[in-house]
């Protein structure tokens, strides 16, 4: 899921706002709904832009974002990867794309209606991720100078940021979707021995 490719494909779409933003959207939606189907996503996402007709290359741009994007939500969640600028990319430009990711997630979580219930009913650190999500979604990458050269510091800030923002993620998918599998210990009976 190369976020230049996925670019390329929704170039033909002005009213789409960016790769990042679409799969945070995406994300949102499937912490929301895990059942969710692609062409329920595709659809919403249609319907949002207003977009008239579809191309088949962005139809597959698509379907790759979502097969790569349930799996590495409901896989172990090493797997789960972000539609965002390559390293090459200014800093400032990957942070913004970031900000645009979180915005997303917002906006599919409030799509769906995943935030809909009354607030003693969704669970503390959901609601403190969401928060979370939602100052980085206002970070103003403008503040950083877009030609200037990254330092290391700033990098390693930026990739904590990327994996605060995963976990994030993981975390609020697996408190909205709780898996259903028994505990390993639970299913080994009380009076046998592991060979």
């Amino acid at each position: 899921m190369d976020f230049q490719q996925v670019s390329e494909a929704l170039t033909p779409y002005p009213e789409l706002e960016s790769p990042s933003f679409i799969q945070g959207m995406l994300v949102g939606l499937l912490c929301g709904d895990n059942d969710i189907q692609e062409a329920v996503w595709i659809k919403k996402l249609v319907e949002e832009a207003k977009i008239k007709s579809v191309k088949e290359s962005m139809l597959r741009a698509l379907d790759e974002m979502f097969q790569e994007t349930n799996k590495g939500l409901n896989g172990s969640g090493f797997e789960l990867e972000f539609c965002l600028p390559d390293d090459s990319e200014f800093l400032v430009f990957r942070a913004a794309m970031l900000a645009q990711l979180c915005e997303g997630v917002l906006y599919g979580l409030g799509l769906i209606g995943a935030l809909n219930q009354p607030e003693n009913e969704i669970p503390e650190n959901v609601r403190e991720l969401v928060d979370d999500l939602g100052q980085i979604s206002r970070l103003d990458a403008t503040a950083l100078n877009a030609e200037a050269e990254t330092t290391e510091a700033e990098e390693s800030d930026f990739m904590e940021l990327v994996e605060f923002v995963r976990v994030a993620v993981l975390t609020i998918n697996e408190e909205l979707n709780p898996t259903q599998a028994a505990p390993i210990m639970e299913t080994v009976p009380e009076n046998d021995t592991l060979h």
